[in-house]
């Protein structure tokens, strides 16, 4: 498994990427609606992973614990972040560990020259602040081949209360991530072009729930 993105939610579309332009320094690249779930995404390329700016599409009439959370933030910030390998394997890994999990389930967006992408998503269930959902891209390409460079990622490091519990669960799956005991908290260094950049979770931003959003 690898990471494959990280999900940072704002209020409002058109002012999430204005933040972006001007915190990395290049425009994000619109990745498309998510139809029936009320979202839409904009993507930055960050190396061998992506930073998904995902926020409320007002074209869509949908309410979920998502969406109202979204569109009600003061500010933005980092929600939680996917993994990408064989979702089979993975499920299979969770259960060892004791964590079940549900999928994998297809899902669709329509990107914004109209093609299509078709991916399978595996939600874990219960594990706890830091568990990331896990991805499978099939044969669509990898958003990070496809997006504007936003930068490099630099770190990625996770608090949790249940510290031991995660990192041997992440590390049963291949994942090398810093996992500390303290509070919830998740946290991402990315070197852009006008230097530094660390995205958080904010207090708001823990309490989506981002299954139900794709």
């Amino acid at each position: 498994m690898k990471i494959d993105h990280f999900m940072y939610a704002v209020a409002d579309f058109d002012e999430g990427m204005a933040w972006g332009e001007e915190v990395f320094g290049v425009a994000p690249a619109l990745g498309g609606s998510h139809e029936g779930l009320g979202t839409r995404n904009a993507l930055l390329n960050l190396g061998d992973t992506y930073l998904e700016i995902i926020a409320p599409d007002p074209a869509q009439a949908v309410e979920s614990q998502m969406v109202t959370g979204m569109a009600a933030m003061s500010a933005g910030g980092l929600v939680t972040w996917a993994a990408r390998g064989d979702l089979v394997a993975a499920k299979g890994l969770l259960e060892e560990a004791g964590i079940s999990s549900a999928g994998p389930v297809e899902t669709k967006r329509r990107t914004a020259d109209g093609g299509l992408l078709v991916w399978d998503l595996l939600f874990p269930q219960g594990a706890g602040y830091g568990m990331p959902f896990f991805i499978d891209w099939r044969e669509s390409p990898h958003p990070a081949t496809t997006t504007p460079e936003g930068g490099e990622l630099v770190s990625f490091g996770i608090s949790t209360p249940d510290a031991e519990e995660l990192g041997a669960a992440l590390a049963g799956l291949g994942l090398d991530v810093e996992v500390s005991e303290g509070a919830p908290e998740m946290t991402v260094v990315i070197e852009g072009a006008n230097g530094p950049v660390t995205l958080a979770s904010t207090a708001e931003s823990r309490g989506l729930q981002p299954s139900s959003r794709r």
